[in-house]
């Protein structure tokens, strides 16, 4: 009987320990991402690193998987997942250089991408003859979709590239330029980082999209698990989608609740 009882005694523990084993195993399974600036959906200095990177860690966490981040210049972030010396990068376009090196995730964000201008100046456009003889404020480096590369280089805008979107929005609320180039969320977020209440209510967005893009997680090819790390992070973002978390997540960004005077 006491042998009988000591068996089941070390056969609970053993059991116990096994279970015990593999949820810890299961908590400890990190993916390693690059990140960088770019508010509200990637900040080192947000609450969830931003929205982007809280869909990303939201994403893995229902598969059990861990993300640690860490922030760099973009250049340097893309590199670093490039060589294999993290697993992945967010969040990114496609294109056919990046094809080569990455496997792209499903979208993880959907933004457009409009014209803001001054309140005081109306302003209305169906098709790009239509903005002929305004000036235009880009950001330098910026890709904004074909459309807008050939109205470009058809010289309908008088173009002034500056180096940060801040720098920008300085010029549009100071009429150096009329319209500048942004996705409404970071436009927003932007003034109500950097400007004041009064500065923020002078300007507006035109509500047509100049486009509508995609940005995704890249996983790196040369990550071992590459491919797991896909399959589970699609998983993961599939169910987000489904339960209504990704929605909520985004109203949020519009809330304002990822700025870091929210956490």
């Amino acid at each position: 009987m006491i042998l009988c009882s000591l068996f089941r005694a070390k056969t609970t523990t053993l059991i116990f320990f096994t279970c015990w084993c593999s949820l810890f195993s299961q908590a400890e399974e990190v993916i390693r991402i690059t990140n960088g600036e770019w508010p509200p959906f990637m900040s080192q200095n947000y609450r969830h690193y931003g929205a982007g990177s809280h869909i990303v860690s939201a994403a893995f966490a229902l598969e059990n998987i861990k993300v640690v981040y860490s922030f760099y210049p973009w250049k340097r972030a893309m590199k670093q997942a490039k060589e294999g010396k993290w697993d992945a990068t967010l969040l990114w376009g496609k294109n056919e250089e990046r094809q080569e090196y990455f496997l792209y995730s499903d979208p993880v964000l959907t933004l457009r991408t409009v014209f803001f201008h001054r309140k005081d100046m109306p302003f209305d456009w169906k098709v790009w003859d239509d903005l002929k003889g305004y000036t235009l404020g880009v950001t330098r480096g910026y890709y904004y979709g074909e459309g807008l590369k050939k109205a470009i280089e058809s010289n309908i805008f008088d173009v002034h590239i500056a180096n940060t979107d801040v720098i920008n929005l300085n010029k549009l609320l100071g009429g150096r330029i009329q319209l500048f180039v942004i996705e409404p969320e970071v436009g927003y977020e932007l003034l109500a980082e950097h400007f004041s209440g009064s500065s923020t209510d002078l300007l507006t967005n035109h509500p047509r999209p100049i486009r509508e893009a995609y940005w995704y997680l890249l996983i790196s090819k040369k990550s071992p698990k590459a491919r797991y790390w896909l399959e589970k992070f699609n998983k993961g973002l599939k169910v987000l989608t489904l339960n209504g978390k990704l929605d909520q997540i985004m109203e949020d960004v519009l809330l304002g609740k990822y700025r870091p005077d929210n956490k």
